[in-house]
Protein backbone atom coordinates (compact mmCIF):
# COMPACT_ATOMS: atom_id res chain seq x y z
CA UNK A 1 0.00 0.00 0.00
CA UNK A 2 1.57 3.27 -1.10
CA UNK A 3 2.02 6.24 1.20
CA UNK A 4 -0.55 8.24 -0.78
CA UNK A 5 -3.18 5.55 -0.25
CA UNK A 6 -2.92 5.62 3.55
CA UNK A 7 -5.95 7.10 5.25
CA UNK A 8 -4.82 10.09 7.32
CA UNK A 9 -6.65 12.03 10.00
CA UNK A 10 -7.54 15.60 8.95
CA UNK A 11 -7.32 17.63 12.14
CA UNK A 12 -8.40 20.93 10.57
CA UNK A 13 -11.52 19.53 8.91
CA UNK A 14 -12.37 17.47 11.99
CA UNK A 15 -12.30 20.56 14.18
CA UNK A 16 -14.28 22.60 11.65
CA UNK A 17 -17.16 20.14 11.30
CA UNK A 18 -17.08 18.48 14.71
CA UNK A 19 -16.59 15.05 13.14
CA UNK A 20 -13.66 12.65 12.87
CA UNK A 21 -12.58 13.15 9.25
CA UNK A 22 -9.80 11.36 7.39
CA UNK A 23 -8.48 11.66 3.83
CA UNK A 24 -6.70 9.57 1.24
CA UNK A 25 -5.75 9.85 -2.42
CA UNK A 26 -5.43 6.46 -4.08
CA UNK A 27 -4.32 5.11 -7.44
CA UNK A 28 -6.81 2.27 -7.04
CA UNK A 29 -9.37 1.24 -4.45
CA UNK A 30 -8.21 -1.34 -1.92
CA UNK A 31 -11.61 -1.56 -0.31
CA UNK A 32 -11.00 -4.27 2.28
CA UNK A 33 -7.95 -2.50 3.65
CA UNK A 34 -9.72 0.86 3.56
CA UNK A 35 -12.84 -0.45 5.30
CA UNK A 36 -10.68 -2.04 7.98
CA UNK A 37 -8.87 1.22 8.62
CA UNK A 38 -12.08 3.26 8.70
CA UNK A 39 -13.56 0.93 11.32
CA UNK A 40 -10.33 0.63 13.34
CA UNK A 41 -9.93 4.44 13.45
CA UNK A 42 -13.64 5.10 14.19
CA UNK A 43 -13.83 7.50 11.25
CA UNK A 44 -17.00 9.55 10.73
CA UNK A 45 -16.29 10.73 7.17
CA UNK A 46 -13.51 9.44 4.94
CA UNK A 47 -12.82 11.71 1.95
CA UNK A 48 -11.33 9.53 -0.78
CA UNK A 49 -9.96 10.69 -4.14
CA UNK A 50 -9.52 8.19 -6.96
CA UNK A 51 -8.72 8.47 -10.68
CA UNK A 52 -11.92 9.47 -12.48
CA UNK A 53 -13.75 6.57 -14.05
CA UNK A 54 -13.61 4.10 -11.15
CA UNK A 55 -17.36 4.48 -10.76
CA UNK A 56 -17.66 1.10 -9.10
CA UNK A 57 -15.92 2.53 -6.03
CA UNK A 58 -19.18 3.58 -4.42
CA UNK A 59 -20.82 0.17 -4.86
CA UNK A 60 -17.66 -1.66 -3.77
CA UNK A 61 -17.57 0.26 -0.50
CA UNK A 62 -21.32 -0.02 -0.04
CA UNK A 63 -21.04 -3.81 -0.28
CA UNK A 64 -19.04 -3.62 2.95
CA UNK A 65 -21.85 -1.70 4.61
CA UNK A 66 -20.40 1.81 4.44
CA UNK A 67 -22.70 4.59 3.12
CA UNK A 68 -20.78 6.18 0.24
CA UNK A 69 -21.58 9.07 -2.06
CA UNK A 70 -19.86 10.56 -5.10
CA UNK A 71 -19.23 14.17 -4.06
CA UNK A 72 -17.55 15.69 -7.13
CA UNK A 73 -14.97 15.31 -9.88
CA UNK A 74 -11.83 17.41 -9.64
CA UNK A 75 -9.89 18.30 -12.81
CA UNK A 76 -6.20 19.27 -12.82
CA UNK A 77 -4.47 21.42 -15.44
CA UNK A 78 -0.69 21.77 -15.77
CA UNK A 79 1.68 24.24 -17.40
CA UNK A 80 5.35 23.98 -18.38
CA UNK A 81 6.71 27.28 -17.07
CA UNK A 82 10.04 26.64 -18.72
CA UNK A 83 8.62 27.02 -22.21
CA UNK A 84 5.60 29.21 -21.53
CA UNK A 85 5.80 32.98 -21.94
CA UNK A 86 3.15 34.67 -19.75
CA UNK A 87 1.20 37.37 -21.51
CA UNK A 88 1.02 41.00 -20.36
CA UNK A 89 -1.71 42.07 -17.98
CA UNK A 90 -4.88 43.44 -19.55
CA UNK A 91 -5.71 45.67 -16.58
CA UNK A 92 -2.87 48.11 -16.15
CA UNK A 93 -4.55 49.80 -13.16
CA UNK A 94 -4.00 46.74 -10.93
CA UNK A 95 -1.35 46.86 -8.22
CA UNK A 96 -0.14 43.41 -7.13
CA UNK A 97 1.61 42.73 -3.83
CA UNK A 98 2.27 39.83 -1.47
CA UNK A 99 -0.40 39.70 1.23
CA UNK A 100 0.67 40.26 4.82
CA UNK A 101 -1.09 39.84 8.12
CA UNK A 102 -2.31 43.44 7.89
CA UNK A 103 -4.38 42.39 4.87
CA UNK A 104 -6.08 39.53 6.73
CA UNK A 105 -9.37 41.23 7.58
CA UNK A 106 -9.87 42.72 4.10
CA UNK A 107 -8.85 39.46 2.44
CA UNK A 108 -11.23 37.39 4.56
CA UNK A 109 -14.10 39.73 3.75
CA UNK A 110 -13.31 39.30 0.05
CA UNK A 111 -13.15 35.50 0.38
CA UNK A 112 -16.55 35.48 2.09
CA UNK A 113 -18.05 37.64 -0.68
CA UNK A 114 -16.46 35.57 -3.44
CA UNK A 115 -17.30 32.08 -2.20
CA UNK A 116 -20.70 32.58 -0.55
CA UNK A 117 -22.47 30.74 -3.38
CA UNK A 118 -19.67 28.44 -4.51
CA UNK A 119 -20.41 24.69 -4.51
CA UNK A 120 -17.70 22.21 -3.55
CA UNK A 121 -17.60 18.53 -2.66
CA UNK A 122 -18.50 19.41 0.93
CA UNK A 123 -21.95 20.60 -0.19
CA UNK A 124 -22.81 17.12 -1.45
CA UNK A 125 -22.65 15.77 2.10
CA UNK A 126 -25.61 16.48 4.42
CA UNK A 127 -23.31 16.01 7.43
CA UNK A 128 -21.47 19.27 6.60
CA UNK A 129 -23.44 22.47 7.47
CA UNK A 130 -23.14 25.13 4.74
CA UNK A 131 -22.04 27.87 7.13
CA UNK A 132 -19.08 25.77 8.28
CA UNK A 133 -18.09 25.10 4.69
CA UNK A 134 -17.78 28.84 4.05
CA UNK A 135 -15.83 29.18 7.29
CA UNK A 136 -13.43 26.63 5.87
CA UNK A 137 -12.60 28.86 2.91
CA UNK A 138 -11.91 31.69 5.32
CA UNK A 139 -9.53 29.51 7.35
CA UNK A 140 -7.92 28.27 4.16
CA UNK A 141 -7.18 31.73 2.83
CA UNK A 142 -5.99 32.88 6.26
CA UNK A 143 -3.47 30.06 6.33
CA UNK A 144 -1.88 31.32 3.13
CA UNK A 145 -0.79 34.63 4.65
CA UNK A 146 1.00 33.00 7.55
CA UNK A 147 4.41 34.68 7.55
CA UNK A 148 6.02 31.63 9.17
CA UNK A 149 5.13 29.42 6.19
CA UNK A 150 7.90 28.56 3.72
CA UNK A 151 5.75 26.78 1.11
CA UNK A 152 2.79 29.08 0.46
CA UNK A 153 2.12 32.64 -0.60
CA UNK A 154 -0.83 34.91 -1.40
CA UNK A 155 -0.85 37.75 -3.89
CA UNK A 156 -3.53 40.43 -3.75
CA UNK A 157 -4.56 42.77 -6.55
CA UNK A 158 -5.60 46.29 -5.58
CA UNK A 159 -7.62 48.76 -7.54
CA UNK A 160 -7.79 52.30 -6.17
CA UNK A 161 -6.27 50.98 -2.93
CA UNK A 162 -8.86 48.26 -2.29
CA UNK A 163 -8.23 44.52 -2.67
CA UNK A 164 -10.37 43.28 -5.56
CA UNK A 165 -8.77 39.88 -6.23
CA UNK A 166 -6.42 37.37 -4.64
CA UNK A 167 -4.39 34.26 -5.49
CA UNK A 168 -3.41 31.75 -2.81
CA UNK A 169 -0.60 29.49 -4.02
CA UNK A 170 1.70 26.83 -2.66
CA UNK A 171 5.04 25.59 -3.92
CA UNK A 172 7.77 23.01 -3.51
CA UNK A 173 11.19 24.47 -4.27
CA UNK A 174 12.93 21.10 -4.16
CA UNK A 175 10.59 19.67 -6.81
CA UNK A 176 10.39 22.99 -8.70
CA UNK A 177 6.58 22.77 -8.71
CA UNK A 178 3.91 25.28 -7.75
CA UNK A 179 0.13 25.32 -7.57
CA UNK A 180 -2.60 27.92 -7.78
CA UNK A 181 -4.79 26.76 -4.91
CA UNK A 182 -7.48 29.39 -4.44
CA UNK A 183 -8.27 32.32 -6.73
CA UNK A 184 -11.00 34.87 -6.20
CA UNK A 185 -12.33 38.06 -7.79
CA UNK A 186 -14.79 40.44 -6.14
CA UNK A 187 -18.13 40.06 -7.98
CA UNK A 188 -18.31 43.82 -8.57
CA UNK A 189 -15.02 43.62 -10.52
CA UNK A 190 -15.68 40.36 -12.40
CA UNK A 191 -15.15 40.48 -16.14
CA UNK A 192 -12.71 42.59 -18.06
CA UNK A 193 -9.98 39.99 -17.79
CA UNK A 194 -9.21 40.45 -14.08
CA UNK A 195 -9.26 36.70 -13.37
CA UNK A 196 -7.00 36.12 -16.36
CA UNK A 197 -4.60 38.72 -14.98
CA UNK A 198 -4.43 36.77 -11.70
CA UNK A 199 -3.36 33.71 -13.68
CA UNK A 200 -0.81 35.68 -15.72
CA UNK A 201 0.64 37.34 -12.63
CA UNK A 202 1.17 34.06 -10.75
CA UNK A 203 2.65 32.47 -13.88
CA UNK A 204 5.13 35.33 -14.23
CA UNK A 205 6.08 35.32 -10.55
CA UNK A 206 6.75 31.60 -10.36
CA UNK A 207 8.58 31.55 -13.70
CA UNK A 208 10.82 34.38 -12.48
CA UNK A 209 11.55 32.36 -9.34
CA UNK A 210 12.74 29.42 -11.45
CA UNK A 211 9.82 27.01 -11.02
CA UNK A 212 9.36 24.50 -13.82
CA UNK A 213 5.78 23.25 -13.49
CA UNK A 214 2.54 24.90 -12.39
CA UNK A 215 -0.77 23.21 -11.58
CA UNK A 216 -4.34 24.41 -10.99
CA UNK A 217 -7.52 22.48 -10.19
CA UNK A 218 -11.27 22.93 -9.88
CA UNK A 219 -14.58 21.04 -9.94
CA UNK A 220 -15.41 19.69 -13.39
CA UNK A 221 -18.54 21.85 -13.67
CA UNK A 222 -16.55 25.08 -13.28
CA UNK A 223 -16.20 25.67 -17.02
CA UNK A 224 -15.49 29.41 -16.90
CA UNK A 225 -12.13 29.15 -15.16
CA UNK A 226 -11.11 26.18 -17.30
CA UNK A 227 -11.62 28.26 -20.42
CA UNK A 228 -9.30 30.91 -18.97
CA UNK A 229 -6.67 28.34 -18.04
CA UNK A 230 -6.73 26.87 -21.55
CA UNK A 231 -6.25 30.36 -23.06
CA UNK A 232 -3.31 30.94 -20.72
CA UNK A 233 -1.47 27.78 -21.78
CA UNK A 234 -2.63 25.17 -19.25
CA UNK A 235 -3.57 21.70 -20.47
CA UNK A 236 -5.87 19.14 -18.86
CA UNK A 237 -3.70 16.54 -17.16
CA UNK A 238 -5.88 14.37 -14.91
CA UNK A 239 -9.21 14.06 -13.14
CA UNK A 240 -10.06 12.66 -9.72
CA UNK A 241 -13.42 11.55 -8.37
CA UNK A 242 -14.13 12.52 -4.76
CA UNK A 243 -16.06 10.06 -2.63
CA UNK A 244 -17.35 10.62 0.90
CA UNK A 245 -17.66 7.52 3.07
CA UNK A 246 -20.13 8.49 5.79
CA UNK A 247 -19.19 5.81 8.29
CA UNK A 248 -20.21 7.92 11.33
CA UNK A 249 -18.34 5.67 13.76
CA UNK A 250 -17.36 8.33 16.29
CA UNK A 251 -19.90 11.18 16.45
CA UNK A 252 -22.74 10.45 18.85
CA UNK A 253 -25.16 12.02 21.31
CA UNK A 254 -25.11 8.81 23.33
CA UNK A 255 -23.12 5.57 23.23
CA UNK A 256 -24.18 2.16 24.55
CA UNK A 257 -21.53 -0.54 24.94
CA UNK A 258 -21.84 -4.02 26.31
CA UNK A 259 -20.83 -7.64 25.92
CA UNK A 260 -23.16 -9.87 23.93
CA UNK A 261 -23.10 -13.66 23.77
CA UNK A 262 -25.56 -15.76 21.81
CA UNK A 263 -25.74 -19.20 23.40
CA UNK A 264 -26.28 -22.44 21.53
CA UNK A 265 -29.72 -22.61 23.14
CA UNK A 266 -30.64 -19.14 21.81
CA UNK A 267 -29.48 -20.11 18.34
CA UNK A 268 -31.52 -23.31 18.39
CA UNK A 269 -34.67 -21.50 19.59
CA UNK A 270 -34.22 -18.85 16.89
CA UNK A 271 -33.85 -21.62 14.29
CA UNK A 272 -37.17 -23.10 15.38
CA UNK A 273 -38.92 -19.71 15.44
CA UNK A 274 -37.59 -18.63 12.03
CA UNK A 275 -37.56 -21.99 10.31
CA UNK A 276 -33.90 -21.47 9.34
CA UNK A 277 -32.37 -24.81 10.33
CA UNK A 278 -29.21 -24.40 8.26
CA UNK A 279 -26.70 -26.88 9.82
CA UNK A 280 -24.04 -24.13 9.90
CA UNK A 281 -26.09 -22.69 12.78
CA UNK A 282 -26.75 -25.97 14.57
CA UNK A 283 -23.87 -28.38 13.97
CA UNK A 284 -20.30 -27.56 15.07
CA UNK A 285 -18.75 -30.29 12.91
CA UNK A 286 -20.49 -29.13 9.74
CA UNK A 287 -19.66 -25.51 10.49
CA UNK A 288 -15.97 -26.37 10.91
CA UNK A 289 -16.03 -28.45 7.72
CA UNK A 290 -17.28 -25.31 5.95
CA UNK A 291 -14.27 -23.36 7.24
CA UNK A 292 -15.71 -21.70 10.35
CA UNK A 293 -14.35 -21.93 13.89
CA UNK A 294 -17.65 -23.34 15.07
CA UNK A 295 -21.35 -22.93 14.58
CA UNK A 296 -22.35 -19.42 13.52
CA UNK A 297 -25.36 -17.47 14.69
CA UNK A 298 -28.19 -16.32 12.45
CA UNK A 299 -27.54 -12.80 11.23
CA UNK A 300 -31.03 -11.75 12.18
CA UNK A 301 -30.38 -12.85 15.75
CA UNK A 302 -28.06 -9.84 15.99
CA UNK A 303 -30.79 -7.76 14.36
CA UNK A 304 -33.31 -9.00 16.92
CA UNK A 305 -30.97 -7.97 19.74
CA UNK A 306 -30.71 -4.48 18.27
CA UNK A 307 -34.51 -4.29 17.96
CA UNK A 308 -34.86 -5.33 21.60
CA UNK A 309 -32.44 -2.63 22.76
CA UNK A 310 -34.05 0.07 20.63
CA UNK A 311 -37.58 -0.77 21.76
CA UNK A 312 -36.99 -1.42 25.45
CA UNK A 313 -33.82 0.44 26.47
CA UNK A 314 -32.51 3.23 24.17
CA UNK A 315 -34.44 5.17 22.89
CA UNK A 316 -36.97 2.91 24.66
CA UNK A 317 -40.68 2.16 24.62
CA UNK A 318 -42.56 3.58 21.65
CA UNK A 319 -39.56 3.58 19.31
CA UNK A 320 -40.32 2.58 15.74
CA UNK A 321 -37.66 0.79 13.67
CA UNK A 322 -37.77 2.54 10.27
CA UNK A 323 -34.73 1.14 8.46
CA UNK A 324 -31.96 -1.37 8.98
CA UNK A 325 -28.93 -1.81 6.76
CA UNK A 326 -26.85 -4.67 8.17
CA UNK A 327 -23.62 -6.02 6.75
CA UNK A 328 -21.94 -9.16 8.08
CA UNK A 329 -18.19 -8.80 7.72
CA UNK A 330 -17.28 -11.87 9.79
CA UNK A 331 -19.43 -14.58 11.40
CA UNK A 332 -20.73 -14.06 14.93
CA UNK A 333 -19.89 -17.35 16.61
CA UNK A 334 -22.33 -19.02 18.96
CA UNK A 335 -21.22 -19.34 22.56
CA UNK A 336 -18.46 -16.73 22.28
CA UNK A 337 -18.44 -13.26 23.80
CA UNK A 338 -18.58 -10.30 21.42
CA UNK A 339 -18.61 -6.55 21.96
CA UNK A 340 -21.61 -4.49 20.92
CA UNK A 341 -21.29 -0.73 20.46
CA UNK A 342 -24.19 1.52 19.45
CA UNK A 343 -23.79 5.22 18.64
CA UNK A 344 -26.97 7.31 18.66
CA UNK A 345 -27.15 10.57 16.75
CA UNK A 346 -30.31 12.68 16.56
CA UNK A 347 -31.29 14.86 13.63
CA UNK A 348 -31.86 18.51 14.69
CA UNK A 349 -35.54 19.45 14.57
CA UNK A 350 -36.56 15.85 13.85
CA UNK A 351 -37.91 12.93 15.83
CA UNK A 352 -35.60 10.55 13.98
CA UNK A 353 -32.39 9.09 15.38
CA UNK A 354 -29.65 7.26 13.55
CA UNK A 355 -28.12 4.37 15.45
CA UNK A 356 -24.86 2.94 14.14
CA UNK A 357 -24.04 -0.44 15.64
CA UNK A 358 -20.90 -2.55 15.46
CA UNK A 359 -20.30 -6.03 16.81
CA UNK A 360 -16.66 -7.07 17.18
CA UNK A 361 -15.13 -10.38 18.23
CA UNK A 362 -12.62 -11.06 21.01
CA UNK A 363 -9.77 -10.05 18.66
CA UNK A 364 -11.36 -6.66 17.92
CA UNK A 365 -12.34 -7.68 14.38
CA UNK A 366 -15.57 -6.20 13.06
CA UNK A 367 -18.27 -8.82 12.53
CA UNK A 368 -21.41 -6.73 12.04
CA UNK A 369 -21.91 -3.16 10.85
CA UNK A 370 -25.49 -1.87 11.02
CA UNK A 371 -27.04 1.50 10.15
CA UNK A 372 -30.48 1.97 11.66
CA UNK A 373 -33.07 4.76 11.46
CA UNK A 374 -35.37 5.08 14.45
CA UNK A 375 -38.45 7.17 15.17
CA UNK A 376 -39.37 8.14 18.73
CA UNK A 377 -43.15 7.66 18.63
CA UNK A 378 -43.97 9.40 21.90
Amino acid sequence: MSELSTLRHSALESERFGLRISRAEMDDLEEKRLVGQIIADSVDVAIIRLPAGLRTASSRLSRHGLPTLHADTLVYYTLDLGTHVPRALRNQDLAFSIATITDAAELQALVETTFVGYTSHYHANPNFPAERILAGYLEWAGGYIDTSSTDRITWVARRHGAIVAFACCKFNEHASTCEGVLYGVHPAHAGGGLYGDLIRHTQSEFKARGFGKMEVSTQVWNYAVQKVWAREGFVLARALDTFHVNAMLSAADRIVEREVLFSNDQVERFALASGDTNPLHLDDAKARAAGFEGRITHGMLAGAELSRIFGTEVPGAGTLYLRANMTFLRPVLAGQAHRLRILYRSSPGSRTTQAVATITDAHGRACVLAYNDLLANR
